[in-house]
C-alpha cells in the first residue's frame, strides 16, 4: 500500500481533542452524543456544549448540558470545534454537515458501532500493516484503493473531507454486477423488503429463486406483507438469524436497521447458516448485511459459496477488522474473486461495501 507510510502522520482526532486551545461542543443528542461524551470524559476532554438542529430545540436539556442552537453557540463562542454526535444518510443533513465544516471545524469521530476494543488507530495500523497491504493491493481497481485509504485517513483523523468522496449504491451494482432472469437470490438481513425490491428492480422482477431473512420479528412483518403486496411466489422468508451454524443466540431486536445478535440481547432466537437453508439449489447471487456477524455468515454459507461462486454484496463497516478480514476470508473460499471496495454516502463512514464477482 504505497500511502500506508503517510498514515502513520495522519494527526489522531482523541489526541489532538486533548490539545485544542477552541472550545468543543457536540452537534446532536442521543446514543451518539452520550458515547463522544463518554469517551471525552475518560480522555479528559473538555466539551463545552451541545446543540441542535433548530427544529429540535426546545430548552431541554442533554447530560447537563443546556440544548441550544447554532446561532447561540455563534453568539456564545464564536468559534469553536464541532463534533458531529449523530448518523444521517440524508442528502439534507449531509449538506449541512458539510456547510457546517465549511464554517468552523468540524469532526465526525470515529467509534465502534458494536463497542470493540479494537478500533483504528495509529497503532492499529501499525499492528495490522502486513494484513492491510495485502488486501490493498489485492483489490480489483484503483478505485478500491482510493476508498481504503479515504476510511482509513477518516477513522484516525475523524475530517469530513474524507467521506466527501462517495459512489452511488445502485450504479455500483449495475456496473460491477451482470444480472439475469434466471437470478436466485439470498437477501441476508433482509430488513422490510426494500433490498428485495432493489433486486427485482435490477431483474426487471424476473428471478428462479428468493431467499430472505430476517430474525426482527417487527421487520419480518415487515418483509412478509411486502412479499404478499407484491404477490412473490418461488420466495422463501426465513424468521430467523443467519450464523455460522444452527444455534440459539442471544438477540437484541429493535424494530429497525440496528437489531442484531448480542451477548447483552434480551431475547434469543434460532439462527441458521446459508448452506442448510440452500441446501443443493442454486444460488447466484447474495447480499450480506447482518450487523456484525458477516465473517460467521460467510463461515456458514462456505459450501454454496465455493459450489455455486454467487455474486455478494457484502457490508463491510460493523468492525473495524472488516475491513480486511471480510475479503480475505471470500479470497479463502474461492481465491478468483475479484473484490471492490465502495462507500456510499453516510456520516458517520458506515455504508462500506464489497462488491464480489468472479
Amino acid at each position: 500500500m504505497k500511502n500506508l507510510e503517510a498514515l502513520d502522520q495522519e494527526p489522531y482526532l482523541w489526541e489532538y481533542l486533548q490539545t485544542v486551545q477552541k472550545p468543543i461542543v457536540l452537534y446532536g443528542m442521543g446514543n451518539g452524543a452520550d458515547a463522544i461524551l463518554d469517551r471525552c470524559a475518560q480522555l479528559n476532554i473538555p466539551v463545552a456544549g451541545v446543540f441542535a438542529s433548530d427544529e429540535f430545540v426546545r430548552g431541554q436539556e442533554f447530560r447537563g448540558y443546556k440544548v441550544k442552537t447554532y446561532k447561540e453557540m455563534q453568539a456564545e463562542w464564536g468559534s469553536f470545534v464541532i463534533l458531529i454526535a449523530f448518523a444521517s444518510e440524508r442528502p439534507e443533513i449531509l449538506r449541512r454537515f458539510f456547510h457546517l465544516a465549511e464554517e468552523q471545524e468540524t469532526y465526525a469521530p470515529h467509534l465502534p458501532l458494536f463497542g470493540d476494543t479494537t478500533v483504528v488507530t495509529p497503532s492499529w495500523i501499525r499492528e495490522n500493516r502486513g494484513v492491510l497491504e495485502r488486501v490493498y493491493g489485492k483489490l480489483a481497481d484503483d478505485a478500491s484503493r482510493q476508498v481504503m485509504e479515504d476510511i482509513l485517513r477518516y477513522k484516525l483523523t475523524g475530517k469530513l473531507d474524507f467521506l466527501f468522496r462517495t459512489t452511488d449504491r445502485r450504479q455500483d451494482l449495475e456496473t460491477l454486477f451482470a444480472f439475469g432472469e434466471t437470478e436466485s437470490y439470498g437477501d441476508l438481513g433482509a430488513y422490510n423488503g426494500d433490498t428485495l425490491r432493489e433486486f427485482l428492480e435490477l431483474t426487471g422482477g424476473h428471478y428462479d429463486h428468493l431467499y430472505a431473512v430476517e430474525p426482527d420479528p417487527k421487520n419480518f412483518a415487515k418483509l412478509q406483507h411486502f412479499v404478499e403486496t407484491e404477490q412473490l411466489g418461488r420466495c422463501r422468508l426465513c424468521p430467523e438469524g443467519i450464523w455460522a451454524q444452527t444455534a440459539q443466540l442471544p438477540f437484541a431486536a429493535r424494530g429497525g436497521r440496528m437489531s442484531a445478535l448480542e451477548q447483552e440481547g434480551k431475547k434469543e432466537v434460532l439462527v441458521t447458516c446459508l448452506d442448510d437453508l440452500v441446501g443443493e439449489a442454486p444460488l447466484t447471487y447474495i447480499k450480506m448485511d447482518v450487523e456484525g456477524v458477516e465473517k460467521e455468515a460467510l463461515d456458514g454459507g462456505a459450501r454454496v459459496i465455493r459450489r455455486c461462486r454467487p455474486k455478494m454484496l457484502l457490508a463491510g463497516y460493523h468492525h473495524d477488522d472488516d475491513l480486511w478480514e471480510i475479503p480475505l476470508e471470500v479470497w479463502n473460499l474461492v481465491p478468483e474473486y475479484r473484490i471492490y471496495l465502495r462507500r456510499h454516502p453516510y456520516v458517520p463512514c458506515w455504508e462500506i461495501n464489497f462488491f464480489a464477482t468472479v
